[in-house]
């Protein structure tokens, strides 16, 4: 069994570090998909989205004295809580760091998962992984790291230790050993994004982040997350990019950008969509015909 977590967020009153709103996990829901098409038994725990209504204060972790802010706030479940709702039977544990500032929280999360769960192998996934994988993994419980683009790295480390295959030749992955770390480097980035399977929203309490309007765009009506291109051509010096994504740009067809788009107006009566990519309009052509597929279906959105 997999247990895949989204941690909760995390929110500074201070002014001084930036506030994470709550948002409808794109990554990981991604990640699950990936999960369903392959066939594996999973679990998703939204420490966020499972309790949206609930702000506390976060003291933060022992032996973190600058997290000890009393404007500190966790909106969601606490690291005991997600770790208390883990299914005992599971033996992979995937958590989502998507920002740095979150890193603590999440770190705070593996000790708890680590205690109940000795046995499991705990695996760090998004961009703050990607970013400091030797860091985070020799300042924390997890075991290994998922480097890029997830699905099917996660899949092949799932599929390799079933079949008790060592993880030296897997590549996108970062591990511990004898006390040190192992880095097999990025792997390959998918390149048919269309074959890549949609969101498996189902599985997260997503009619709840709707409803409650936790979406990190202007707000223009009920709104949805999606994302119709991967990657970024340019090299940025204040993003990630480059060792996340590479700069290779690929756009999914329109045509399945739009289907996905008409999907979510039927199924939860969407009027507004926040596009995660990270350079969406790069290639006229595209853009254009985008556009034309949203008009000639008459899909009235913003």
């Amino acid at each position: 069994m997999i247990t895949l977590i989204n941690p909760p967020s995390l929110k500074n009153f201070s002014g001084i570090q930036p506030a994470m709103t709550a948002n409808p996990p794109l990554g990981l829901a991604y990640v699950a998909a990936a999960l369903k098409e392959a066939g594996f038994d999973y679990h998703v725990i939204d420490g966020a989205g499972d309790a949206l209504d609930i702000v506390r204060p976060y003291k933060g972790p022992d032996g973190e004295p600058e997290m000890r802010l009393d404007n500190l706030k966790i909106q969601g479940l606490l690291p005991e809580e997600i770790a208390h709702r883990i299914p005992p039977e599971t033996d992979v544990v995937g958590v989502s760091c998507m920002f740095s500032v979150m890193w603590p929280l999440v770190r705070d999360i593996a000790d708890h998962v680590r205690a109940r769960l000795p046995l499991a192998l705990l695996v760090l996934g998004s961009e703050h992984g990607t970013a400091f994988p030797d860091y985070s993994l020799r300042n924390s419980a997890f075991d290994l790291v998922v480097l890029g683009e997830g699905e099917e790295t996660f899949v092949s480390l799932l599929r390799a230790r079933a079949d008790g295959r060592p993880l030296d030749d897997l590549p996108g992955i970062v591990f511990k050993r004898d006390g040190g770390v192992v880095s097999n480097g990025l792997g390959a980035r998918i390149r048919d994004v269309n074959e890549i399977a949609p969101p498996d929203w189902d599985s997260f309490p997503i009619e709840d982040y709707i409803d409650r309007h936790q979406t990190n765009g202007v707000y223009l009506g009920r709104s949805m997350q999606i994302l119709a291109t991967r990657g970024c051509p340019y090299r940025c010096t204040f993003c990630s990019n480059p060792n996340m994504w590479t700069t290779r740009y690929i756009p999914r067809d329109p045509k399945r950008v739009v289907d996905e788009m008409a999907l979510y107006v039927r199924k939860y009566n969407i009027a507004n969509f926040d596009f995660q990519d990270l350079t969406a309009i790069i290639n006229r052509r595209w853009a254009v015909a985008f556009c034309e597929e949203i008009i000639e279906r008459g899909l009235d959105v913003t």
